[in-house]
């Protein structure tokens, strides 16, 4: 097990928030928060042997178990990506999707 700080797991949004940022880093996992057990969780989205499934407690336990198993699977995974910059996404109308709605 690594030993280090991460969020509090009484802090909920906290929680989903480093989850959402372990997804954004390592997107070849679908990556959540489990309120009631707190734990983070992790589905590879590859070809994996059934029932793969990996929990941490804190998200840098989760990406040290992602690159375990992906090394384990053979997969060359590129460095994760800059954050995008919210305000240039898009919606659909071409607003952006940060922009309330009037």
């Amino acid at each position: 097990m690594i030993h280090s700080s991460g969020p509090d797991p009484r802090n909920e949004d906290a929680c989903r928030m480093a989850a959402a940022q372990l997804q954004h880093a390592h997107r070849n996992w679908m990556i959540m928060w489990g309120c009631y057990t707190r734990t983070y969780v992790a589905f590879p989205l590859f070809y994996a042997p059934r029932g793969t499934i990996l929990t941490a407690t804190v998200p840098d336990e989760m990406a040290a178990k992602i690159r375990r198993h992906e090394r384990a699977a053979g997969m060359r995974v590129p460095p994760p990506s800059p954050a995008p910059d919210r305000r240039q996404e898009r919606d659909w109308h071409g607003r952006g999707s940060l922009d309330p709605i009037h």
